[in-house]
């Protein structure tokens, strides 16, 4: 129908691989997953989603049900291991790099602070990404949380997904109390990694520059580039999504074109 849609492959595969017995829903779940895909990489409004879909109100209902069970994100941790043994990698990642985006609000009833450093007022998006990109964990706040405080929650969701990750790669932003006490509580290394920069260009913080190239991925995401959800669940959803759609299309035989 259109080129966001899943394919039959893309279905079968999911179908496979994806538990969806407590997917529940009287209307075909891949019209649901391809509407809410349509969102997320064309950012339209909910209320403009073409008829060829279930209207918008069954689309978002499912949306924000789907995203409250953890679907969204028992599907993607399934997704990565996966992609990974396709890969030739080990399914269980042993490495991560960890890192924040603020994203202005495009709406005044949203939830959002400031970030006084980037001059943001809007959310942040706090990622922690293997070494290929893949977003393993996501969390995300008003734009005025800072780096640090954020990380003890976004390192304890990590945790529980992947307890065998024991160094996590991080800028300076992260050079506080944090780093004693995730490694203390959790068993994992934040390791502070630097771009040394020398004035003549841009040079990639080594082992972190995997983070920041998923930041730009993320960017393809029009829904993503200015914050439209008016809550931080709902937006941290939108955001899992797109790392779902991340993962199929580097997938072998499997694509959804931008």
């Amino acid at each position: 129908m259109y080129q966001t849609d899943l394919t039959d492959d893309q279905k079968n595969f999911i179908r496979r691989t994806i538990p969806m017995e407590d997917w529940h829903s009287k209307y075909d779940i891949f019209s649901i997953l391809d509407a809410i895909i349509y969102i997320d990489i064309t950012g339209c409004q909910w209320r403009n989603l073409p008829s060829e879909y279930p209207k918008w109100q069954t689309v978002y209902y499912y949306f924000r049900t789907w995203g409250a069970e953890g679907e969204f994100k028992d599907m993607l941790a399934i997704l990565v291991e996966q992609v990974r043994i396709w890969n030739g990698q080990s399914p269980i990642p042993a490495i991560g790099a960890i890192d924040s985006q603020s994203v202005r609000s495009a709406l005044p009833q949203s939830e959002k602070g400031i970030d006084g450093n980037k001059k943001v007022k809007g959310i942040k998006r706090h990622i922690v990404t293997d070494k290929n990109g893949f977003i393993l964990a996501a969390y995300t706040t008003k734009g005025n949380v800072h780096d640090s405080k954020a990380a003890y929650v976004l390192m304890a969701l990590l945790s529980a997904l992947y307890p065998g990750i024991r160094t996590v790669y991080a800028d300076s932003g992260y050079r506080s109390q944090v780093g004693q006490t995730v490694k203390e509580y959790l068993g994992h290394n934040i390791e502070i990694t630097h771009s040394h920069y020398s004035g003549s260009g841009f040079v990639p913080a080594k082992k972190r520059w995997v983070v920041e190239r998923t930041f730009a991925w993320l960017d393809h995401f029009r829904r993503l580039c200015r914050n439209y959800e008016e809550t931080l669940g709902s937006a941290n959803e939108m955001l899992m999504v797109a790392a779902i759609v991340m993962l199929l299309r580097r997938a072998p035989k499997f694509n959804i074109h931008y």
